[in-house]
């Protein structure tokens, strides 16, 4: 992070405005949020870039694993090029724009839905357990109490994107089998119990879920869709509000 963002939250922990523990927190999820994001935008850039293979429906489980590993290896190379640009002060410029969307890789490929299904890659599934990609409401509530004090969130999350890259790039390896560069520790403080999104008894029908009777397994794409069936969130105070609890989980999501 810069040095004026560290600053601002050394600032505001010294004038009481914040604890240690909420910068703690906050900083974790933002870390997590830029993992989560990358890891889910791998799988897109995979399928967009393959979508004759996966469109045929005959991809096997080494096609879906090679894919994967391209992908990344794409990823870091555009991610490399993106930092430098952040670097040199041109992340207003309309290439680090266009390169960071691209990252993104938020539009599918239109051979995909042709069939109306797109692709079911066998890795992409998560559980609501990893604790290095999902979120305690705890932490989730300290960004929030971040950006009430006036903290410029893109700033720390463009400081984090690149690390946020290569955890998701290790993590993706380490669910196919391919080498790692290093390996992402677990967050020993996380709680299932205290996870943002609750398990359910049953996958929203709309949200894209995978499989598990519980709903503990899901489909990143459905965290980041955040469909009309998010699931129940820990400590909701939306009450039956769904909408309300939608905007409280898309306004988490990295702003780059």
């Amino acid at each position: 992070m810069s040095v004026e963002t560290r600053s601002q939250l050394s600032s505001l922990v010294d004038s009481g405005a914040l604890s240690g523990e909420d910068v703690h927190n906050a900083l974790k999820q933002r870390t997590k949020e830029a993992r989560l994001g990358a890891y889910a935008a791998t799988f897109r850039m995979a399928n967009n870039d393959n979508a004759g293979l996966f469109s045929s429906g005959s991809a096997t489980t080494s096609d879906f694993r090679e894919t994967l590993r391209a992908a990344s290896e794409k990823r870091a190379g555009m991610m490399e090029k993106l930092s430098a640009l952040l670097q040199s002060g041109q992340d207003g410029s309309d290439d680090y724009a266009a390169l960071s969307d691209q990252l993104k890789a938020l539009t599918p490929n239109a051979r995909l839905l042709a069939g109306g299904s797109g692709v079911v890659n066998p890795f992409q599934p998560i559980d609501l357990g990893e604790s290095r990609l999902m979120s305690t409401r705890g932490e989730t509530d300290a960004v929030y109490k971040l950006k009430a004090a006036g903290v410029d969130l893109s700033a720390i999350d463009k400081a984090l994107r690149p690390m946020g890259e290569r955890d998701a790039a290790s993590l993706v390896a380490e669910r196919t089998g391919l080498p790692q560069t290093h390996t992402v520790s677990k967050d020993q403080e996380f709680s299932l119990d205290q996870a943002l999104i609750q398990p359910i008894t049953a996958p929203p029908s709309a949200a894209g879920a995978g499989s598990g009777t519980d709903g503990r397994v899901i489909d990143t794409d459905f965290l980041t869709n955040a469909g009309s069936a998010i699931g129940p969130l820990k400590g909701n105070a939306f009450g039956e509000d769904a909408e309300a609890a939608r905007q409280y989980w898309r306004g988490l999501r990295a702003n780059y």
